[in-house]
């Protein structure tokens, strides 16, 4: 490896731990190209922040000398970033060797494997059947009007509990029903993307509406940017199916998609494909079609990125925006959404592209109908941080 070589990390999870003993960092790709946990000394951890593509090997070099006191060879410096390399976690041709053959292994899968299973839920049917319905017991609403479209968390699922389940105890729908769900995309770098794959679940598997993939993509024409791997790990959408398969057994369908970021819709070459996806999806809505958002609201805190622990005004403001966020979700236009949304950069926001979506939708279809919050709360998630959650529906 030449020293004029500037390395580019690609974007990592870093988890401090002990390793036989000695603090380390694990770097995780939050994607799953890369299934292993790289195991790196905490004391050269600084010389991640400087493999951005503006430093050579040399750079490195003065660095790690400078932070140590004395003189690290340059060999010592090659050593490291040739095993990122090899362990796939520099953006380089070893990476895109890794990542063609990660894809085929993906795209080979007849079934979208559990992710999170003995994390964030129980892998036994037993288990988790009493792992949901001790969720569901938190609430029992009086309500017996079920929602056409339902907002419900994809955080953490024993951390939202309360919330998830003022969701899915009013969403008794249908034997027989399509379920469109809209999952945030944290690493998905398009607009949207399908999974055409069945989904794994403690229940068993939960089939893909065929019809209606057939139907975008057949009689629409519409690009769906189907089964990009970031579907592999993504929880968003998993949550979500297990209550669904819990709730429905296996009398329904799903059509799941991952949302990108909000700025990939308002990018002129995307202007056509949103308006063509909007207008497909607003032809599958009909008495046996509901739709599932499993999105979060505010990020605040240190974990997230500020300089701040938030306060109880910081709650009082995440709450406020989320309720101002649903009432136009429901009932502004893209426009007003569009101007709210510029002004949200700071509360971090995962679900504002999912929430457009619908509001494009509605105008499409031209729905109308009533909404009604069921639940919000402002959830501690590390130190001095808060997600804010919220629970609702709409009728129509």
């Amino acid at each position: 490896m030449d020293a004029s070589y500037k390395p580019i990390l690609r974007y990592l999870d870093v988890i401090p731990a002990k390793h036989q003993g000695k603090p380390v960092f694990l770097l995780r790709d939050p994607i799953g190209i890369i299934e292993e946990l790289v195991v790196v000394p905490q004391n050269i951890i600084f010389l991640l922040s400087l493999m951005d593509g503006k430093h050579d090997l040399r750079d490195l070099q003065a660095e790690a000398t400078k932070k140590f006191g004395e003189i690290v060879p340059l060999e010592e410096i090659t050593k490291i970033v040739e095993f990122l390399d090899e362990k796939g976690l520099l953006w380089s041709k070893t990476f895109e060797e890794i990542k063609n053959k990660a894809y085929k292994k993906w795209l080979s899968l007849p079934l979208r494997p559990m992710a999170h299973a003995n994390q964030a839920y129980p892998l036994s049917p037993s288990e988790a059947k009493f792992f949901v319905e001790d969720i569901l017991k938190l609430c029992n609403p009086d309500s017996s009007k079920v929602p056409k479209i339902l907002i419900v968390p994809h955080i953490d699922i024993r951390v939202g509990a309360k919330a998830f389940a003022e969701s899915y105890n009013r969403f008794k729908i249908p034997s027989g029903s399509r379920v469109i769900i809209l999952g945030v995309g944290h690493h998905l770098d398009l607009p949207w993307s399908v999974l055409t794959k069945d989904i794994a679940t403690p229940f068993g598997v939960v089939k893909n509406d065929r019809g209606g993939l057939l139907y975008l993509t057949k009689s629409k024409k519409l690009n769906l940017f189907p089964n990009h791997i970031v579907h592999k790990l993504e929880h968003s959408i998993e949550f979500q199916t297990l209550f669904l398969h819990y709730l429905l057994k296996d009398e329904f369908v799903i059509l799941p998609f991952l949302v990108g970021p909000l700025i990939t819709f308002l990018e002129n070459k995307n202007k056509q494909l949103v308006e063509k996806f909007v207008e497909g999806l607003s032809e599958l809505i009909d008495e046996r079609t509901y739709i599932v958002l499993g999105i979060d609201f505010c990020h605040l805190g240190p974990r997230y990125g500020d300089p701040f622990e938030v306060s109880n005004a910081h709650i009082k403001k995440a709450l406020e925006t989320d309720k101002h966020l649903i009432e136009l979700t429901f009932n502004g236009s893209s426009e007003e959404f569009l101007n709210k949304a510029k002004d949200l950069a700071s509360m971090k926001i995962c679900g504002l592209s999912c929430l457009y979506l619908i509001n494009l939708l509605l105008s499409k279809a031209e729905i109308k109908g009533d909404y009604q919050i069921f639940y919000q709360d402002a959830l501690p998630f590390g130190k001095g941080s808060i997600v804010s959650v919220v629970s609702a529906g709409y009728y129509f």
